[in-house]
């Protein structure tokens, strides 16, 4: 559930945020989206894309465990 919600709320920030560039440059909402998303050299993007990664990483990584963790409360009541 918590992968959902990270990947839900990026994309809900990306696409608002393109569509207040688009408003505001006055050109079309994907234009502005793969502006937006694309890393290019030089700049500082890649570590917003590694942060989220590493959040994602996390979320996984934390959802396994609890699932672990509850069968192995399930399985020591039997």
């Amino acid at each position: 559930m918590r992968i959902l919600m990270l990947i839900a709320i990026f994309m809900i920030l990306s696409v608002l945020v393109a569509q207040i560039d688009a408003l505001l440059y006055k050109t079309d909402l994907w234009n502005e989206l793969k502006t937006l998303l694309r890393i290019d050299p030089g700049s500082n993007k890649w570590m917003v894309y590694a942060f989220l990664l590493i959040g994602f990483i996390y979320s996984i990584v934390n959802g396994v465990k609890e699932k672990l963790q509850k069968l192995k409360k399930i399985g020591s009541f039997e």
